[in-house]
């Protein structure tokens, strides 16, 4: 999968329109299959548990907007410099809400 090319289907998207899609997720799955629980969000910040080990890792709204506009290759690693640890919960994100198609 790592090698798959994926389409934005709104490559210029304001913050304010992406957030107006993600704020209401309330759960969602990464690429591998891992779920996602959404326990709040607030402007900039989503708090998420992976299930089955209830840890909460804040996810970085404003990196994954950040991200979303400026890669063309949507490889995990490649999300580093927008978000600490929470790659593979971003790219789950994107495609949850649409904006990311194989």
């Amino acid at each position: 999968m790592s090698n798959q090319e994926y389409t934005k289907t709104n490559p210029n998207i304001s913050y304010e329109e992406f957030y107006s899609l993600v704020k209401d997720v309330k759960n969602f799955s990464s690429l591998t299959g891992r779920k996602y629980e959404v326990q709040s969000t607030d402007n900039e910040i989503m708090k998420i548990v992976r299930l089955f080990t209830d840890k909460i890792w804040p996810l970085n709204l404003k990196g994954v907007h950040q991200a979303y506009l400026n890669l063309t290759d949507f490889k995990t690693v490649n999300f580093k410099p927008y978000l600490n640890r929470t790659h593979s919960p971003a790219l789950g994100l994107l495609f949850h809400v649409g904006l990311l198609i194989k």
